[in-house]
């Protein structure tokens, strides 16, 4: 994997997060970024039998048909009244993966996993990614790459670094951010050409972040995540939000770090991602 230029080291990066309009590793704040509403539009296929996905021993609901099984497609976003197609949203294209020191002894990998719906690979409504722990650069190319909300790149919460960075083919002033279960803070970066930060905005998940509120906004949808067998997740809302840059960029880069748990301790609660972006 071609690591990228973090000038200023990590350090630099998390000490930076606590303006609208925040610096990057040393470099003037040329970018300014905004947090954003918007309404997710998505669709179920109706004709999928979730009969055979039953919640499993041990669950509240164990027995019970997860309907929340197959593929969540995103059609559109609707922003302050403004309807999007999937016309003018933009996908994914290219990945790197940074750095991700942590160990996972149980599930193997590090903190990255890429998974899908449970049932996704049985769902024509829209296609998916793979399951995996341990992704590589085209997994998660494939995970956030395609209009099933299902789809994501988790991060788990084992103590560490997790950077990675997307590329889309044109560049971009508005990306949409799914987390599953607004439940984790990722720091949020604009790169130049030259893979240096031009601004940066850390969505936060409302715990551990010293009182500030969560920036998702909720969206009614619910998704289930297969990996691998014992790596289940049995449903989670989506949380959304939508950031806005001053300048286009083609190129954006997701932090999260984890310290060990403790007093004072700098934990980012494992962002687990779907991105997309609208047309310039």
């Amino acid at each position: 994997m071609t690591k990228r230029f973090l000038a200023g080291g990590l350090a630099a990066t998390l000490l930076t997060t606590s303006a609208v309009a925040q610096t990057g590793v040393g470099y003037p704040a040329d970018v300014t970024v905004t947090p954003f509403v918007f309404q997710a539009i998505a669709s179920r296929n109706p004709d999928f039998d979730r009969s055979p996905y039953l919640y499993p021993e041990g669950n509240a609901r164990a027995g019970a048909v997860n309907e929340n099984a197959g593929d969540v497609r995103l059609d559109g976003v609707s922003i302050n009244g403004i309807t999007f197609t999937q016309e003018q949203l933009r996908l994914v294209t290219g990945a790197n993966v940074i750095i991700d020191d942590a160990v996972d002894l149980v599930r193997g990998g590090a903190n990255f996993a890429a998974g899908y719906g449970i049932g996704a690979d049985l769902d024509p409504w829209a296609a998916e990614g793979v399951g995996t722990t341990t992704p590589t650069n085209d997994d998660i190319v494939a995970n956030h790459g395609n209009f099933n909300l299902t789809s994501i790149v988790a991060t788990r919460e084992g103590s560490g670094t997790a950077i990675y960075e997307l590329t889309f083919a044109e560049a971009t002033d508005t990306l949409l951010i799914f987390e599953r279960g607004s439940s984790g803070d990722v720091l949020v970066s604009a790169l130049d050409a030259e893979g240096r930060v031009l601004g940066s905005y850390k969505v936060r998940d409302g715990v551990n972040d010293g009182g500030a509120p969560s920036d998702y906004a909720r969206t009614g949808i619910t998704v289930t995540t297969y990996v691998q067998d014992g790596f289940l997740n049995q449903g989670q809302e989506l949380g959304a939000v939508g950031l806005r840059f001053s300048q286009p960029a083609t190129t954006f880069r997701f932090t999260s770090y984890q310290e060990p748990e403790g007093e004072g301790a700098v934990r980012f609660n494992g962002p687990d991602l779907k991105v997309l972006a609208l047309a310039p």
